[in-house]
């Protein structure tokens, strides 16, 4: 099991993604924007931050910078339906990211991933189908 902390805007998103990863066995905390992701940080320490790059109008990446202190071990995986950094500029915006899905998400895909990453595995950007 691990501690996940899920940042994403989009309520429905955010209730079907936090319930297939409950269902998973993970505990799961919830922040709609980055103030809320980065309170959520001060109070427990996640084993993976799973973010959605474009949160209201902003990047999360500075819950990811934030996390590199609050909480050192904890893996950032992006998620994104955006064409910004397409070649992986992001792994080198944040030095804990590990992983880039593309919405629309698989939600198989997105608890494997979170499982993936939990067993430090290496990092690797989940291919875009064609």
């Amino acid at each position: 099991m691990a501690v996940v902390l899920l940042l994403e805007d989009d309520p429905g998103l955010q209730y079907v993604f936090s319930e297939a990863l409950e269902d998973a066995g993970h505990d799961v905390h919830v922040a709609s924007d980055n103030d809320q992701a980065m309170s959520a940080l001060r109070r427990c320490t996640p084993d993976v931050l799973l973010l959605d790059l474009m949160i209201q109008g902003g990047l999360s990446t500075d819950v990811a910078n934030y996390a590199v202190y609050s909480a050192p071990d904890a893996d950032v995986i992006y998620m994104t339906g955006s064409g910004l950094f397409p070649k992986g500029e992001l792994f080198g915006m944040s030095r804990n990211a590990r992983l880039v899905l593309r919405k629309p998400v698989d939600i198989r895909e997105l608890t494997t991933m979170v499982a993936h990453v939990t067993l430090g595995e290496p990092t690797l950007e989940v291919p875009v189908p064609t």
